[in-house]
């Protein structure tokens, strides 16, 4: 069995761009299993930017799916969620 994270790529903030990923969900299970959970949260997730979309989409990608939002203002706001496997831990953190 297997341990999968689903990690969001969202939208940089102000300033010099920089990749924010950030752990949305764990899942123990098989690769299929880990899809259909993940992807219903996917099809659930309503992001803050565009706060006033005119135009949602969601793709399916190779690692997971992408959220494109276009804003009443023009701008576009992308979303990735990448399905991870996770591989190697080196164990709890103690402080």
């Amino acid at each position: 069995m297997a341990r999968w994270a689903l990690l969001l790529d969202r939208p940089p903030g102000e300033g010099p761009y920089r990749r924010q990923y950030e752990l949305m969900a764990t899942v123990d299970g098989t690769h299929e299993e880990a899809m259909a959970r993940f992807g219903e949260f996917v099809r659930l997730y309503r992001p803050k930017h565009p706060m006033y979309p005119v135009r949602m989409r969601r793709y399916r990608t190779g690692d997971g799916w992408m959220l494109v939002g276009d804003g009443s203002s023009g701008g576009v706001f992308t979303y990735h969620f990448m399905l991870t496997e996770l591989e190697w831990d080196s164990g709890q953190i103690t402080y």
